[in-house]
């Protein structure tokens, strides 16, 4: 075949693959079910930059990754209400079990990442916090 009749199947043949849907269910590797969840509500006595705030739940996620728990950590909410009984933000928690929500917890580096992000949640007030298992 000559380079001018090859260059045009292969083209085409590479756009039809590249366009084709690919099963990915199978690929896919099962997460941990969290089966305990958190959730804090906050008011800022003190206006708080959610920017920041958010950043400082990134580098606490990312400690949790580095003890060995990608699918636990944090999720970050600001309120989106004007009826909102004062609260201004929204932790959520998501855990595997109890089991390890204590361990990461008790893990030094955790301590040590909440330790040095503690500065940016000065003027936050903890007004409730539960726990909450998933029913099965």
């Amino acid at each position: 075949m000559k380079t001018q009749t090859v260059f045009p199947f292969v083209l085409t043949t590479l756009i039809i693959i590249s366009c084709t849907q690919q099963d990915k269910g199978s690929e896919q590797i099962p997460g941990i079910e969290n089966t305990l969840k958190s959730v804090s509500l906050w008011i800022d006595s003190i206006p708080a930059d959610p920017v920041k705030l958010l950043g400082s739940f990134e580098r606490i996620n990312q400690a949790i990754d580095s003890i060995g728990y990608p699918d636990a950590g944090y999720k970050f909410w600001q309120v989106d209400s004007q009826d909102s009984l004062s609260f201004k933000f929204m932790i959520e928690g998501y855990w595997p079990d109890l089991e390890t929500y204590e361990i990461i917890h008790e893990h030094e580096l955790y301590k040590q990442v909440m330790e040095a992000e503690k500065s940016d949640f000065e003027g936050l007030k903890n007004t409730w916090y539960h726990r909450f298992k998933k029913v099965k």
